[in-house]
This record gives C-alpha cells, structure tokens and sequence, in this order.
C-alpha cells in the first residue's frame, strides 16, 4: 500500500509506535482471516444488490448481527428478488421493518440512483454497483459530491463508505466500531468520521494492508 503524506504527523502522535505494535500483534494473531474476507466482502450481496442497500441503510447505529441482517433477511423473504429494481420498485413500510421515518425513502432512492447508473452503463447490478463504488474513490471526505449514493439525504460518511465495500471497492466504514477498536489498541482517536478515516488509513500503511482488510481486522477484535 502506498504511504499516505500524513503518515509523519500521526507517527508524532502519542504512543502512536505502541499502537501499531499492538496492532501487528493483532494481525499476527488473526493469520489471513481479515485478508480472506476482505476478498469475499463485496460478493456477499453477489445477485442481490437491493438487499445490500436495505443493509446499508439499516446498519446505522443497529448492532449488525441480532438486529440489521435479520431485518434483511425479513425483506427478502418479504420481496422474492432483492434486486436494486425491486427496492426501487416496491414500497417499503417503515413499520414492517421497524424503520426511522425517513430510511424507506432513503433506500429506495440510492437504489432508484443505483439502478439507473447500472443501466446507464449497460451493466448487470454486480458490475455497475463495482464500477460506481471504485469511480467515487476520493470523494470519502466530501460524499455530497457524489449523486448516486452520497447524495441522498441519510447517507453520510459512514454509510457511503459501507455502501462502497459492500459493492467490492477499498474501504473503511468510520463508525464507532471502528474508532473503538483503535482506542482499545493505544490510537488517539478523535470521535468525528473524517479523523477516524485518517487514523485509520495511516494505520493501514503502517501494516501495508488495504482499508478493508484494517475493517475486518478490527471487527474480529471488535464486533
């Protein structure tokens, strides 16, 4: 991995070289665990991209396990095919799926969003949503710039990252879990989205591993 130009400032953060050590403990321990499910990260939701954006949408602030993956499961059943068109097409009640007012909305629009660049691209759901998620690298701190996803009301930081993982691109959703699990190792941490996506790309450099294998290392800690 390519060294980020703010790796010399983080390197002067306290106990920053104690962290890091700890964190190749940690990597040392978890073998090529995070390393092959970073692989298989973005497959996941291989054929079913609408309840990937179910998923996305109704991660924030919901414990992953017990509460988001079976709402998602209660839709797919609910739905048949969990296509980007199907959630574009068919409503979602909020109450059903014990959803904040505003998430329905949410998700049917970045799906509407995603389908449409899919089509617009001649490509099946897997490629476009691919092909979305590597085209909008760079715009991690500023995801309004981006109309697809990080454009839609509802969707900040954290969730636009997700999404981009979700679909097989480089990435690290900075959330609680995240920055947690740094402070556990020593990191410094400061408590916004764009620090948490610093520290932790420096962090990454300092392993040479990509984003998403730092998220799956520290979610085994973690979550």
């Amino acid at each position: 991995m390519s060294e980020p130009n703010v790796l010399p400032i983080m390197r002067k953060r306290p106990k920053w070289a104690e962290a890091v050590e700890r964190l190749r403990d940690l990597a040392a321990s978890r073998g090529d665990g995070p390393h092959r499910a970073a692989e298989e990260y973005g497959g996941i939701y291989k054929g079913s991209r609408g309840a990937m954006v179910f998923d996305v949408v109704v991660s924030r602030q919901r414990k992953y396990k017990s509460v988001v993956l079976p709402r998602v499961e209660k839709w797919v059943a609910a739905v048949g095919e969990p296509s980007l068109k199907t959630l574009a097409q068919t409503e979602v009640d909020g109450k059903q799926f014990g959803l904040q007012r505003a998430e329905p909305r949410t998700m049917q629009t970045v799906a509407t969003n995603l389908s449409s660049f899919c089509q617009t691209e001649g490509l099946s759901e897997d490629a476009g949503c691919r092909k979305w998620a590597e085209g909008v690298q760079g715009l991690e701190h500023a995801p309004k710039l981006d109309p697809v996803v990080g454009g839609v009301s509802g969707i900040g930081p954290a969730l636009f990252a997700y999404m981009r993982m979700r679909c097989g691109a480089d990435a690290l959703k900075p959330d609680l879990r995240v920055a947690n699990a740094l402070r556990n190792l020593g990191f410094d941490v400061p408590g916004d989205e764009h620090s948490i996506l610093v520290v932790a790309r420096a962090a990454a450099a300092e392993l040479d591993v990509s984003l998403l294998v730092l998220d799956q290392l520290l979610w085994g800690r973690d979550g």
